[in-house]
């Protein structure tokens, strides 16, 4: 592999309204001990669980609050700080394994049965991982806005340009609708609206990056050697049992519709949707419909 081929694996990361009182409102962050650290987490709504992987960077406090008030309308929907991240405690995994077995980990400390899983981004890489080691203790698994390994065949690697931006020490604004929206105006006007939901009424401190460089650079590594194969994920892929639901922006700058083939045609019984004019965080823009398929799917 290229140095060059190297330095762009290097950096990853990753409008409807929300009800009249929306479940996130009721929610508090508690803390519990996992993998030997305290792990933050939020709890909302009820019904059959489901856990959320965040992406590259993310923290609880990136998921946008009417997606999670939408998903949570017929869910408990659990999200949380891994290891390192955020406001958890520890150090953060060297390997998306290690993150794999600190959700899992989350998931039996508080007792979930058979719990659904939903992994964003490098989320999604992560319950790649969860879902082929642990896919017997799982319920159903949402990859959205996410990829295989490089090694899987139809794969196109992450533009430089998307890398270089993500991996930026602070990001603005106009950084954010590059990284997660689409081109048109539509799309713009609706990352606008999330990047103020998730700021509380201000964009620049939704797009604030809320974890640290140190954490980037160990997340960074340990994407690179998944992204590469040098981990070993890819091989894992044809063991998933749970059944897969796979889904995308048609506009993801970061893992263009390819991936998203790639990823559906190499999981047993696993199917895929694509969102129109929408990119990297189309489910922040496409609240409702994504909600409604998740739902759907989960249900099953």
């Amino acid at each position: 592999m290229t140095q060059t081929r190297r330095d762009t694996l290097g950096l990853l990361a990753g409008a409807a309204a929300a009800a009249t009182i929306p479940v996130t409102a009721q929610a508090n962050v508690k803390h519990m001990q996992v993998a030997g650290a305290e792990i933050a987490w939020e709890s909302h709504g009820s019904g059959a669980p489901i856990l959320l992987l965040n992406r590259f960077r993310g923290t609880i406090s990136d998921w946008d609050p009417a997606f999670i008030d939408s998903l949570a309308h017929h869910h408990r929907v659990i999200t949380f700080d891994s290891v390192g991240v955020g406001e958890s405690g520890g150090e953060v995994p060297e390997t998306l394994e290690g993150a794999a077995d600190v959700a899992i980990g989350l998931a039996d400390a508080l007792g979930l049965e058979a719990p659904n899983i939903l992994g964003w981004s490098m989320g999604g890489m992560i319950a790649q991982i969860v879902a082929a080691k642990y896919s017997a203790r799982l319920g159903r698994v949402v990859l959205a806005g996410t990829t295989p390994s490089y090694r899987t065949a139809g794969t196109v690697p992450a533009p430089q340009e998307w890398l270089a931006t993500a991996g930026k020490e602070i990001n603005t604004a106009e950084d954010m609708h590059f990284l997660f929206y689409g081109e048109s105006e539509s799309s713009r006007a609706a990352g606008l609206a999330s990047l103020e939901r998730i700021g509380g009424g201000d964009a620049a401190a939704g797009a604030r990056a809320k974890s640290t460089m140190a954490t980037l650079a160990v997340q960074a590594a340990a994407t690179r050697a998944f992204l590469t194969g040098e981990d070993g994920a890819f091989e894992t892929l044809g063991r998933i049992s749970s059944p897969v639901f796979v889904a995308n922006g048609d506009q993801d700058r970061a893992f263009q519709v390819e991936n998203s083939l790639a990823l559906a045609r190499a999981i047993p019984n696993a199917q895929l949707a694509i969102y129109p004019n929408s990119g990297h965080a189309f489910h922040f823009q496409h609240i409702e419909r994504f909600t409604s398929d998740v739902t759907r799917f989960l249900a099953r």
